[in-house]
């Protein structure tokens, strides 16, 4: 029943290969939906990308609060989380049994802006 449907229809007003889905139709709709994913993914990466929360601050105050020892060792840590570098000079003294009272908040401190414009520059590419 179907089938008499169909061969009753009017013939395409179309040249048969204009008609029938091919490799290059096939392809063109991919290119289509190609830039159709890029643009929708230009428009929504701001929302998407992750800013370092301004949290610094009461980090800072706990660590504080620890004794000398783990205090540089958590400072440290917390330096290398936020993509600095422990200077090669400080690097023995993690690991002495009274290390000098350093304090590493102006490397942190520094290494939170520059991840914060970092994100920043990267949001607005």
């Amino acid at each position: 029943m179907i089938l008499d449907v169909v061969r009753d229809l009017h013939p395409p007003r179309l040249p048969e290969a204009f008609a029938a889905l091919g490799w290059p139709e096939v392809l063109s709709a991919f290119g289509l939906g190609l830039l159709l994913a890029l643009a929708i993914h230009a428009v929504i990466r701001p929302v998407l990308t992750r800013r370092p929360r301004a949290v610094l601050e009461p980090q800072l105050a706990r660590l504080r609060t620890l004794p000398p020892q783990e205090r540089l060792l958590a400072q440290a840590r917390l330096l290398t989380r936020l993509g600095g570098t422990v200077p090669a000079e400080i690097k023995p003294l993690l690991y002495a049994r009274t290390p000098p009272e350093l304090q590493l908040e102006p490397l942190i401190r520094d290494a939170f802006r520059r991840a914060d414009r970092r994100v920043k520059a990267q949001a607005d590419v």
